[in-house]
């Protein structure tokens, strides 16, 4: 492969998204998060208060009862939509495709899918920061999001289905077809290794390869993040921060990412600025706060000082 783009401060400036002064809520865009479970509701208030600090418009958070009182006290911007209640049901499992035969649920009858009518409206979609995989409601509206999601970010519980169910993979192929924009995906190298089991850690040429086939934008994260494009571009971010090894930094990069996609940016720019300004954020959060007791929900409130620092204000226009 070529040697990878270096994410810094002067490539980042460049890729400043348009903000209209004259624009409203509407304008910079609707987002669903469908995230968060009994016990891990914390990843879905993390994701959607990055998501509301990155600029975007409307955030919705899709999301179990139990968790939406919890979020809107931490979140009261953010709107939130219950779960339906999950029913026992005598449904048999179908193979998702005859040649593998992997036991999916039945796919919904359009009059059954209620997650259609919630979907509908929203420019981007975040799926999989606390999931509870083994719901029927994720199981079957993963495939809807994979084939109707203008733009949409994988993450975490939903990585971990597309793991089990491998057909599902082909799904994200079938999204060019669509003429739709290339699902982003933001594994752990751990999350990574499930969905290519054959990937030996540091084999960037395998994961670039891994990209192209499937037409996604793939982010690696780790101590030092990679990205790599459904066209075959490698960026680099090679800056390490020992204050980011705490569960939730990834829900708070997710909720970045699909924020920026949310407000009209493309996958690629999407990615690149928010893996770097999640980075420069953590950077000045470690200098005020020391790498042991920074906290991923302190990251969103060095957002503001990254956008000013990048000239991403100087965006806002008349």
């Amino acid at each position: 492969m070529a040697t990878p783009i270096r994410i810094d401060e002067t490539l980042l400036s460049r890729l400043c998204p348009a903000r209209p002064e004259t624009g409203h809520k509407g304008t910079f865009g609707r987002l669903l998060i469908y995230a968060g479970s009994t016990g891990m509701g914390g990843a879905a208030v993390m994701a959607a208060g990055s998501a509301l600090r990155s600029g975007a418009g409307l955030v919705y958070v899709l999301t179990p009862k139990d968790v939406l009182t919890p979020l809107l006290i931490r979140c009261p911007e953010a709107l939130g939509i219950p779960l339906p209640e999950e029913k026992e049901s005598s449904s048999p499992l179908v193979p998702m495709s005859a040649g593998l035969g992997r036991l999916m649920p039945p796919a919904p009858s359009e009059k059954e899918n209620w997650f259609s009518s919630i979907l509908s409206d929203k420019q981007a979609v975040l799926m999989g920061p606390g999931l509870q995989t083994e719901r029927k409601d994720v199981l079957t509206n993963l495939p809807f999001a994979i084939e109707n999601a203008p733009h949409l970010v994988l993450d975490a519980g939903a990585l971990t289905v597309l793991s089990k169910y491998p057909e599902m993979m082909d799904l994200l192929k079938m999204r060019r077809e669509k003429g739709l924009s290339p699902a982003v995906l933001t594994p752990h190298l751990g999350e990574f290794k499930r969905l290519l089991p054959a990937w030996e850690e540091g084999d960037f040429s395998a994961a670039g390869a891994f990209a192209v086939e499937y037409g996604v934008m793939l982010v690696l994260k780790s101590n030092e993040t990679n990205l790599f494009t459904s066209s075959g571009k490698w960026y680099s971010n090679p800056v390490r921060n020992s204050g980011l090894a705490k569960g939730g930094s990834g829900d708070v990069l997710s909720g970045l990412l699909s924020g920026l996609l949310a407000q009209g940016m493309n996958e690629e720019d999407a990615a690149v600025s928010a893996v770097g300004i999640h980075s420069l954020a953590a950077k000045l959060c470690r200098e005020k706060l020391g790498a042991r007791a920074m906290l991923p929900t302190d990251l969103w409130t060095y957002f503001g000082a990254c956008f000013q620092r990048l000239q991403w204000e100087e965006g806002i226009t008349s």
